[in-house]
């Protein structure tokens, strides 16, 4: 099973994006919370697409929204992929809570971390696994070719 691990503000939820619906005066937000930045959704859908890799949210966002909230806006947004699962709420690092989900995985995981968090947020084990995004313009093409690869590698 191929998984990302998915943060959203500054992946998905870009300072270049907020910036740019602010000036053309359109809603920042909607139902579920800010909107996400269109060229980093079609990012993720390439990820998807070539990958079949499945979602688990790990980003703050879970603390205000529960896993069908999730599915819906998924569904709502027409998102890419399926969000599977999120990562349990673990004291400590973010690292910690993705450590956490894959021991209770049942299946074993070619898994990539998206985040813009840097590597001290991330257990060493998972650096290779980390793929750490400017939030000034989140998930890019060239990212997004690196997490393919990653995930297709034998």
């Amino acid at each position: 099973m191929k998984i990302i691990f998915l943060d959203f503000d500054g992946v998905l939820d870009t300072a270049y994006y907020d910036l740019m619906l602010v000036k053309e005066g359109k809603e920042e937000c909607d139902q579920y919370g800010v909107k996400f930045d269109p060229s980093c959704v079609a990012c993720l859908r390439q990820i998807v697409e070539e990958t079949g890799a499945r979602i688990v949210v790990s980003s703050t966002w879970k603390a205000m929204m529960d896993y069908s909230d999730f599915q819906t806006m998924w569904r709502d947004r027409e998102l890419p992929g399926s969000v599977i699962d999120t990562t349990p709420n673990v004291q400590g690092k973010r690292g910690e809570e993705i450590a956490a989900w894959l021991n209770e995985c049942q299946e074993p995981c070619r898994y990539a971390i998206v985040d813009d968090l840097d590597g001290s947020n991330f257990l060493n084990e998972q650096i290779e696994h980390l793929f750490v995004v400017n939030p000034w313009n989140g998930l890019d093409e060239e990212t997004s070719r690196r997490i393919i690869a990653h995930l297709n590698a034998e």
